[in-house]
């Protein structure tokens, strides 16, 4: 029952506590139910995280014959409901203050992997595994995909906030206070290079198919972000930028 859960945490935790309660066995999401009516009541912070596999409804059941294919399906579902009916538009105008919830799914990377080689790999095995890994990146991932890819390969949260700019016509995503900047588009241009180098991130991730073989665009790309990295007498400053294609 979702008062029994709303009791455990209201004991357990403090409005402005910014408490994050997790549920590795969420079923049709009932911590999330009681988390955001308790904070809904107090005004509290609380965050939940809920892990439950894709456990199949059975065909005969109600929820699979409502469209819901999974029990996972059946939570998401939940939290929408509970969110529009605690959070809706007639009770809030201001829809930018409104919770939300994300989702992600457990799957392989969407970066082909390196398969190692032996000494006795022939130069012929080589050509063809160099060739195959020429399109190194999984062409159903979108730049959403590959930002949150990116983002735990390069140590930051799932819930780092995102922000979206245009630098140079060109969308770029921005983490952690603008320290990190990461453009997923399929080109990127001098002129990009140059407001992105000019935002002094501490990391700058692109494609580097983005490039389109532009040697000279990429070698000035790198001499744009080293040169960040160096004061104006040559020396290495405090701040290091770090200028990566993937």
């Amino acid at each position: 029952p979702t008062d029994v859960i709303r009791k455990l945490v209201f004991h357990s935790t403090a409005p402005k506590s910014g408490d994050i309660i997790l549920d590795f066995f969420s079923g049709s999401a009932t911590t999330a139910h009681a988390v955001l009516d308790l904070n809904k009541q107090d005004g509290g912070n609380r965050k939940f995280i809920l892990v439950q596999l894709p456990e199949p409804c059975k065909p005969d059941s109600e929820a699979f014959k409502a469209g819901y294919r999974t029990i996972a399906d059946i939570g998401k579902e939940r939290i929408r409901r509970v969110l529009a009916k605690l959070y809706g538009a007639d009770n809030s105008p201001d829809t930018s203050t409104l919770p939300g919830f994300k989702t992600f799914k457990l799957r392989p990377s969407f970066f082909k992997q390196w398969r190692k080689c032996s000494a006795e790999t022939s130069a012929e095995e080589l050509s063809i595994l160099l060739r195959e890994h020429a399109d190194h990146i999984d062409p159903s991932a979108s730049p959403l995909d590959l930002l949150c890819e990116l983002l735990l390969k390069s140590g930051h949260p799932l819930t780092e906030k995102i922000d979206e700019l245009t630098l140079a016509g060109t969308r770029v995503y921005s983490a952690a206070n603008g320290s990190l900047l990461l453009c997923l588009e399929k080109t990127v241009t001098k002129e990009l290079i140059e407001e992105a180098a000019a935002l002094r991130p501490k990391k700058f991730i692109c494609l580097d198919a983005a490039f389109h073989d532009n040697d000279q665009l990429k070698a000035n790309a790198v001499q744009t972000f080293k040169a960040l990295s160096t004061d104006d007498n040559g020396k290495s400053s405090k701040v290091q930028t770090v200028f990566r294609t993937v």
